[in-house]
């Protein structure tokens, strides 16, 4: 397994821990996650909101599946692991940016996973 693929790997199962915290405040299996110090941080709040829906259904669960889609893409060695871990990157990207220019607030646990998936999109696309 090439190194780039070693990070992207662990920066992906990193993702996934996190989502898996968030999906378990989804369903109630979590009554209060820890916050991060300072007022913006409201992942409680947030993960649980109307917008943390996509399509009516929480969006940890569905991060999930498609962040175990990247870690069998990145594991296999597959060429379209570059194109996955991008696509994870703006989708990130959009969930925690469109959260906090509507609310002024962040959830810590999703800035985890977008901070994953910036790893993994560096490891991918900045091997030569």
């Amino acid at each position: 397994m090439r190194s780039a693929d070693k990070v992207a790997t662990a920066a992906t199962v990193t993702a996934l821990a996190s989502l898996a915290i968030i999906s378990a405040r989804q369903f109630g299996w979590i009554e209060k996650l820890p916050e991060l110090p300072g007022a913006v941080f409201q992942s409680n709040e947030l993960t649980t909101s109307e917008d943390s829906k996509v399509l009516g259904l929480p969006d940890g669960p569905l991060g999930i599946g498609s962040y175990a889609l990247t870690l069998l893409l990145v594991s296999r060695g597959s060429s379209l692991a570059r194109y996955k871990v991008a696509l994870d990157l703006l989708y990130a990207v959009s969930r925690s940016g469109g959260t906090y220019l509507k609310e002024k607030e962040l959830c810590g646990w999703c800035l985890i996973a977008l901070g994953a998936s910036a790893v993994s999109t560096a490891a991918l696309w900045g091997e030569q």
